[in-house]
């Protein structure tokens, strides 16, 4: 007579196959996802979004014309024109805004990574913001955190 296998040698195959299929559930579900939704140009997130793609992009000009009048008639064109990053080591992500009125400040997560190859110097993580001011119906970026900064040090002041 054969014996028929416990009931409880099964369990370990089951919780095995729930986990496999959980895990392919979620690699689907993030493959899948779109790209992030653009914030509205119009707002604070919006306007700091669109500096910071058009400065990594290399289109300086464009990010120069999202600067308040007050932090462009400071700027040294020269600086501005000559500033460089290096955007395959910078990321920036949105951590908050506050809006009070006709300012706003947008905060921001920076993270750089140094040295390239397996062996880099590391990653540097740090939250800082940017202030806004409000110009009609436009927000204008009045002071970029570093190394975001459209001029020099002396043109814009951090906030």
């Amino acid at each position: 007579m054969e014996q028929q296998p416990a009931a409880g040698s099964r369990t370990p195959l089951f919780l095995l196959g729930s986990i496999l299929l959980l895990v392919v559930v979620a690699f689907v579900v993030v493959l899948t996802r779109g790209p992030a939704t653009p914030a509205d140009p119009g707002s604070p997130e919006g306007v700091v979004q669109s500096y910071v793609t058009a400065l990594l992009a290399g289109d300086k000009e464009s990010a120069a014309g999202l600067l308040s009048s007050e932090a462009t008639s400071e700027c040294h064109a020269n600086a501005f024109l000559d500033a460089g990053l290096d955007d395959g080591n910078l990321r920036v992500g949105l951590v908050a805004t506050t809006i009070s009125g006709t300012n706003a400040t947008v905060k921001v997560t920076i993270s750089e990574t140094m040295g390239n190859g397996p062996f880099g110097l590391g990653q540097s993580n740090y939250q800082d913001s940017f202030t806004l001011l409000k110009s009609g119906d436009t927000w204008l970026i009045s002071a970029a955190p570093w190394p975001l900064l459209a001029c020099s040090e002396s043109a814009v002041n951090h906030p």
